[in-house]
């Protein structure tokens, strides 16, 4: 299997955390202050918490929503890598965070809408290669592609739409990551059928909702450690500013 990024999401332990960079994830993804209850929700002081665990080269993340002036405090007080953008954020709220971020090197990832109602919301047409080309022409790392969203963010992860997620590929000129139903099973032949190089993983390395499985995490990893060329494109990031 190819070189791939993987981030690991939904951590709420220090366990999980060194278990995640044993395995040699590259980024670790806490979900923080999100605007609707999730099983993986952590409060601000419990991600400062487990944030001081993250050590490079491995990346952290909070995964979060809301206004921009919330989401630019909480960035600004706990100073993650990445921030991800997983709610109802306009293409206006995305470059407000994202230039504000900017200087502190926090970078920002953004979930493109797979409906269209979503669409419509956030970026005022349904029109993919539009909004594509719309958050190509702001300052973000770059766009998640998850089967994930705000009306089905509490539950079991579902397989993601891999043709949607092929044609945001194709039309971006920013990292495109794929998300949704990744598991240890099945990793490998997702990646060869999508070409995706950066896989976002949550309830696929679960026991139960927001309970990681160990086995899970190795398995998932360990065909991804494998590979010849071990070099991430995170690695080449700067580290983070509070940590």
């Amino acid at each position: 299997m190819k070189r791939i990024s993987v981030k690991i999401c939904g951590l709420k332990t220090e366990k999980d955390v060194k278990l995640c960079q044993e395995s040699g994830a590259d980024m670790i993804g806490f979900v923080t202050e999100y605007p609707i209850p999730v099983p993986w929700n952590l409060s601000r002081n419990e991600a400062a918490e487990l944030l001081k665990y993250v050590q490079m080269p491995c990346k952290s993340c909070l995964v979060t929503g809301g206004t921009p002036e919330k989401i630019i405090s909480l960035a600004k007080e706990l100073r993650p890598d990445f921030i991800q953008l997983h709610y109802n954020e306009t293409i206006e709220d995305t470059i407000e965070i994202a230039e504000e971020l900017k200087p502190l090197n926090i970078e920002i990832i953004k979930t493109f809408p797979l409906s269209d109602h979503d669409r419509i919301r956030q970026f005022g047409t349904a029109d993919m290669e539009r909004i594509v080309k719309l958050l190509c022409e702001t300052e973000i790392f770059g766009i998640l592609v998850d089967s994930r969203s705000p009306s089905n963010a509490a539950g079991k992860g579902k397989t993601a739409d891999f043709e949607v997620f092929k044609e945001v590929k194709a039309l971006s000129s920013k990292h495109v990551i794929l998300g949704g139903g990744i598991t240890p099973d099945n990793i490998r032949k997702i990646v060869e059928e999508t070409n995706a190089e950066f896989v976002d993983v949550m309830t696929g390395v679960e026991q139960s909702l927001g309970i990681k499985d160990e086995n899970k995490i190795k398995n998932l990893m360990a065909p991804v450690r494998q590979s010849v060329a071990r070099v991430s494109k995170l690695s080449k990031m700067p580290a983070s500013q509070n940590y």
